[in-house]
């Protein structure tokens, strides 16, 4: 697979995230059966397709929640297959889960700050130097509330989740994805899911602009389909755990196949 492109269209990007013939059997049950997929770097890519398609469980292959049984997965060109999900997120590979999975005793702040790895003082050793933690720490509160200065709910820091309406709880899942230092890719299923039109345009123009000002990278799982695709540089489309179509966003959701996929799905 590597150096080709399965539907003959190589645009010279560079690919951050690669997915080579993955296969995921539940049972008889394919639920990918031999998926191809590239995320270029720098941009958002949507992943689209009816329900039962196989996205929700190609995002758990990717991110280490399943293991593939056939297939491997590439981070930005290393073999990850066989490393578990934390080792991945160590890695820059960091999720979002279409529920968001927030901790309920904690404030809003300190929900986001939580997600940042690599403090120092969690070593046996480093952990009685405060010298090697304070500044780390005193640097993930400040990029906390940076993170929810941008998406704006900044005010409810001190707020516990069940204070918060659904959006914005989708909102603090955002900021927690962003917590680590310099993601390579972030996966995110249904980050629109359950909160009103004019919230989820908030949402997909956030992103974009993480895109365009920050270099992050993004692949993301969506139904909205009327939404997203305003926002999005590159789409793929599923259905019955193949990949059917790959390019332009608009043409994707105009191709044959993928309109065929959601009149029978």
């Amino acid at each position: 697979m590597a150096g080709s492109h399965v539907y003959g269209v190589d645009y010279g990007l560079d690919y951050v995230l690669e997915a080579r013939g993955l296969v995921k059997k539940f049972g008889e049950l394919r639920a990918l059966d031999g998926v191809d997929l590239r995320v270029p770097r720098g941009k958002i890519t949507l992943l689209i397709g009816p329900n039962g398609s196989g996205k929700s469980t190609l995002i758990n292959v990717l991110s280490g929640v399943y293991k593939p049984d056939a297939g491997r997965v590439i981070l930005d060109g290393e073999d990850v297959t066989e490393l578990p999900p934390h080792e991945r997120f160590r890695r820059g590979l960091v999720r979002s889960f279409q529920v968001p999975r927030l901790f309920t005793g904690l404030a809003v702040v300190e929900n986001a700050a939580f997600a940042r790895h690599g403090n120092p003082g969690e070593g046996v050793v480093s952990g009685v130097l405060r010298r090697l933690w304070e500044r780390f720490e005193e640097e993930t509160v400040r990029r906390a509330f940076r993170m929810l200065s941008f998406t704006r709910i900044k005010h409810l820091w001190d707020r516990r989740p069940s204070e918060m309406s659904g959006g914005q709880m989708k909102l603090l899942e955002v900021a927690r994805i962003l917590m680590p230092d310099n993601p390579k890719v972030i996966l995110m299923d249904e980050p629109t899911a359950g909160v009103n039109p004019v919230l989820a345009h908030e949402i997909f123009r956030f992103l974009r602009r993480l895109t365009d000002e920050e270099g992050l990278t993004f692949l993301i799982v969506e139904h909205r389909l009327d939404i997203a695709v305003d926002y999005v540089d590159h789409a793929y489309a599923m259905a019955l755990g193949r990949v059917i179509a790959e390019g332009d966003p608009r043409d994707v959701l105009e191709h044959p196949k993928v309109i065929e996929s959601y009149l029978g799905g």
